[in-house]
């Protein structure tokens, strides 16, 4: 019994024209793609081992009909699911962006309404921090006099009792405590005015991009 082998030329530098003119009687379709050596081969058939590369479909007269790219490498196929994701990131903080443009342009009007809550936010704390001082100016005015007492005692050829020393150590930590609120605060007052003069640069961006428009 005679096989039957499929058409498969290699296209020299005749060209596909002269493959067609040579091949007369090939179907009304034909396959076409580079091998291994880096030769362009067309045939009714591509061989399994070329069936991932770049394969082209034409017509009886040449036309390409159809493409088929290559199939991408695991390497391709990982930097475009990574460059995918960066697109997901940016857009995610392009759309977080407008929506606090968008809020910060509903919140104010004008300048002076971004510089008056700062002041006010600020001003709160700041009366926080002058409560906290004169607290303290009261605490360290009772230490003095603890201090005073137990010095009295042990001028006297007595140990002081364990009451004041305890009243001592807690009223100390209490001034440290609240030195390290004041700084803390302090931080606060530092934040608020950074970010509205960061907010006041934008808002006035924002708005000369709309007289702009």
């Amino acid at each position: 019994m005679k096989k039957i082998f499929p058409t498969l030329i290699k296209i020299s530098s005749l060209g596909i024209i002269s493959f067609l003119m040579m091949q007369p009687a090939m179907a009304a379709k034909f396959k076409c793609w580079t091998n291994s050596d880096g030769v362009k081969e067309c045939g009714s058939f591509v061989p399994p081992e070329y069936s991932q590369k770049r394969i082209e479909t034409r017509g009886k007269s040449g036309r390409v009909l159809e493409v088929k790219e290559r199939a991408k490498t695991k390497a391709e196929l990982d930097e475009i699911d990574r460059l995918a994701k960066l697109k997901e990131i940016e857009d995610a903080k392009i759309a977080e962006q407008k929506k606090a443009d968008d809020i910060l342009l509903k919140t104010f009007t004008r300048e002076r309404d971004i510089n008056m809550l700062r002041d006010s936010k600020v001003n709160v704390i700041e009366g926080i921090i002058t409560v906290t001082k004169s607290n303290n100016k009261a605490l360290k005015k009772k230490l003095e006099k603890l201090h005073k007492r137990a010095a009295n005692i042990e001028r006297s050829g007595k140990k002081p009792p364990k009451t004041i020393l305890d009243d001592i150590t807690v009223i100390e930590h209490r001034i440290k405590k609240n030195k390290k609120s004041i700084k803390s605060k302090r931080n606060e007052q530092k934040i608020i005015r950074e970010r509205f003069a960061k907010d006041l640069k934008h808002f006035k961006e924002l708005k000369s991009k709309t007289k702009t428009r």
